[in-house]
């Protein structure tokens, strides 16, 4: 079969040119990040169970949770308390009488001027959350962060489960120094002593909305991993209050986009957006290659998965 000379070159032309493409195509391929997603249980199974106890992070951690997620402050006695908020939520607690308490009564409730045995006869999870309507009534408790570590921590040991992370926020800002909380360096202090005591450096994280509590720990404990918590657009402007740059960000989901992960990435920053509940929104951040995603329902993520 005779072919033309130009025919030739033109098609030798082409096919180094397809060559170079497909080549181009694989490397970029190839430099994609591998990106597995990390399922963070926030305050523990709270679509489920009563938000931050120890039934709420079993559950997280039987349904195969990597991370629980849970917020502390401290008591009038020096405890660590799981806690989000540094008072008794109107919303999901009742007194040791069974009474509920008003919203306009419930900052009364400061856990910082409570003894943690009066904390404890506080009931949080038999009025149940209107805000979640499939989560499980039951009496229950704030418990100590000790507590929290050492039931998951025999969990995961009585049934052979792979190890669980923790992603510990310490609820501050200064406006509540000294009076629901203490001075971030006494707060992070009494922190880490529970954390050293339980042997879990390794395998958690702090994250913080208050930049003064992670300045300090960045300082203090150069060897924790630390997470800035925002709701707040502009990147730079909110790293601008760091006095180092975190490995994590972590963003409401609402703020997170291609061009904000780029963002990040540059920084080499992970990226964990909370909280992401809908099945819409879990699959957009599952789309755009989030570290990890933080939720009320840990099923429905790792469903997904």
């Amino acid at each position: 079969m005779k072919y033309n000379k130009a025919y030739l070159v033109f098609a030798m032309a082409g096919a180094m040119i397809s060559c170079k493409n497909e080549s181009k195509k694989v490397q970029e391929t190839v430099e994609q990040p591998n990106i597995t997603i990390e399922v963070q249980g926030h305050r523990g199974d709270r679509g489920n169970f009563p938000e931050n106890t120890i039934p709420a992070f079993l559950s997280a951690v039987k349904k195969g949770a990597d991370v629980v997620e849970l917020d502390v402050v401290i008591s009038k006695d020096g405890k660590v308390v799981v806690s989000h908020e540094p008072f008794m939520s109107s919303l999901y607690v009742t007194t040791p009488s069974g009474d509920s308490i008003t919203k306009e009564t419930e900052r009364s409730y400061n856990l910082h001027e409570m003894t943690y045995d009066s904390i404890k006869k506080f009931d949080t999870g038999s009025k149940g959350n209107k805000n979640f309507t499939q989560q499980q009534k039951m009496h229950t408790y704030k418990p100590l962060l000790e507590e929290v570590i050492d039931s998951v921590e025999n969990y995961v040991k009585a049934n052979n489960s792979k190890p669980v992370h923790y992603n510990i926020e310490i609820k501050s800002e200064e406006k509540e120094y000294g009076i629901s909380q203490p001075h971030p360096t006494v707060f992070i202090d009494m922190v880490m002593e529970v954390l050293t005591k339980k042997s879990i450096i390794g395998k958690m994280n702090i994250q913080s909305f208050d930049p003064a509590i992670l300045n300090e720990m960045h300082k203090k404990y150069p060897q924790v991993t630390l997470a800035y918590l925002t709701a707040k657009p502009g990147i730079d402007s909110n790293l601008s209050q760091m006095d180092f740059t975190p490995s994590i960000y972590s963003p409401n989901y609402k703020l997170v986009n291609e061009a904000f992960i780029d963002s990040l990435r540059q920084k080499n920053m992970r990226v964990i957006p909370w909280t992401v509940n809908n099945d819409e929104d879990i699959n957009r951040m599952i789309q755009l290659k989030v570290n990890g995603i933080i939720t009320d329902y840990p099923e429905r993520v790792l469903s997904k998965l």
